[in-house]
C-alpha cells in the first residue's frame, strides 16, 4: 500500500512540474525568498561580518566563526535553486567562496597558521561582496517583476 501511494505521490508532482504551475519569474523568486531565501542571505551576511569583525581579534576566536559560517552555509546549499538568472551566479560565487574560505580559516586557525586562517578570512571577505551582489539583483528582479 506505501509503495503504490509513494509511486501516485510522485505520478502526481511529476504531472504538476510537466504542466507547470504557470508563475512568473518574478513570482518564483518572491517564493523561494519568502520560503527560506530571505533567512538564509540574512545568516550569511551576519555570520561572515562577524568572521569579518574577529579578523581583527587574536587568532584563537576565527575558528569558531568560520564554523558558524560554514554550518550557515550548509543551510543555505539546502536550499532551492535560486530562480534568478540574474543573482545565481552571485549566489553560487558568495556560497563558494564562504565555503572555501570558512575551511581555510578553520583549518588555519585549528593548525595556529595564521598565514592559511587570513587567506580564509580574505575569500570570506570576497564572498561579502558576492552576497551584497546578489541581494542586488535580487531587489532589482523583484522590483521588475
Amino acid at each position: 500500500m506505501h509503495i503504490r501511494v509513494r509511486l501516485l505521490a510522485t505520478a502526481v508532482a511529476t504531472g504538476a512540474l510537466l504542466v507547470g504551475c504557470g508563475s512568473s519569474p518574478g513570482e518564483d523568486l518572491e517564493g523561494w525568498y519568502s520560503s527560506g531565501g530571505e533567512k538564509s542571505i540574512k545568516a550569511l551576511s551576519d555570520t561572515s561580518s562577524r568572521v569579518n569583525e574577529v579578523s581583527v581579534r587574536p587568532m584563537d576566536v576565527w575558528g569558531a566563526a568560520c564554523k558558524e559560517l560554514l554550518t550557515k552555509v550548509g543551510e543555505a546549499q539546502e536550499l532551492d535553486a535560486i530562480p534568478s538568472e540574474n543573482a545565481k551566479g552571485f549566489w553560487k560565487e558568495a556560497l563558494t567562496a564562504f565555503e572555501d574560505g570558512g575551511n581555510e580559516c578553520v583549518a588555519g586557525a585549528g593548525a595556529d597558521d595564521q598565514p592559511r586562517a587570513s587567506a580564509g578570512i580574505r575569500e570570506v571577505q570576497k564572498g561579502i561582496s558576492r552576497l551584497a551582489s546578489t541581494t542586488s539583483m535580487i531587489a532589482n528582479d523583484l522590483k521588475a517583476g
